[in-house]
């Protein structure tokens, strides 16, 4: 199991892609992405939106109701979760301002900044309400798309380059019921 975390923990690497210069936040964010390999797809993609190297390099720090910043909503749905053309600018926009008042402490801690945070109502694929950051992450959760997407990701990392569009449906399937990490890698290595 521990080789295969770690290995799991390189696969996350690759597409929670993130990069920053402090030692501790990159640790920290490799602990999370180590933590998480195996666990909950929506708990971990949640935990990494907190992350203080995350959270600097996408700009969400600077993310405020004044002015919210794009880059995190958008690398959530185009490279973490749905891929492109699977949303519009307008659900970038929207969700965006979600996530408006994360930031962190200098130990690197997520802090909150309620100031912050746009308290309006946002429409985000088709549903209103006064989402959080992690309202966003369960709406986009709710596509079949984003297991797919996961499911290409790790048949090509583990499987092969070249798709086999029934033995992506086959873990689809498995994986969209509750985005378990371990049953997904469970069913690819004992399947023929």
């Amino acid at each position: 199991d521990a080789l295969l975390r770690e290995k799991m923990t390189l696969f996350w690497a690759n597409v929670f892609v993130c990069e920053d210069n402090n030692v501790v936040y990159i640790q920290q964010f490799i602990n999370t992405l180590r933590e998480h390999a195996l666990g909950d797809f929506r708990e971990f993609t949640k935990a990494i939106s907190k992350e203080a190297a995350m959270t600097k390099y996408l700009n969400t720090k600077q993310n405020r109701k004044q002015k919210p910043n794009e880059n995190f909503a958008r690398e959530l749905m185009e490279l973490f979760t749905l891929g492109e053309g699977y949303y519009t600018e307008t659900d970038i926009k929207e969700s965006a301002k979600a996530f408006t008042g994360y930031g962190h402490n200098l130990k690197g801690e997520f802090v909150f900044r309620k100031r912050k945070h746009d308290e309006t109502e946002k429409t985000f694929f088709g549903k209103t309400g006064n989402f959080t950051g992690d309202d966003i992450i369960d709406i986009i959760l709710e596509h079949k798309q984003c297991a797919r997407f996961i499911c290409e990701k790790i048949y090509r990392y583990f499987v092969n380059d070249i798709l086999n569009e029934s033995h992506i449906n086959a873990m689809v399937k498995v994986f969209y019921s509750n985005y378990n990490i371990e049953k997904l890698m469970h069913y690819v290595f004992m399947s023929d």
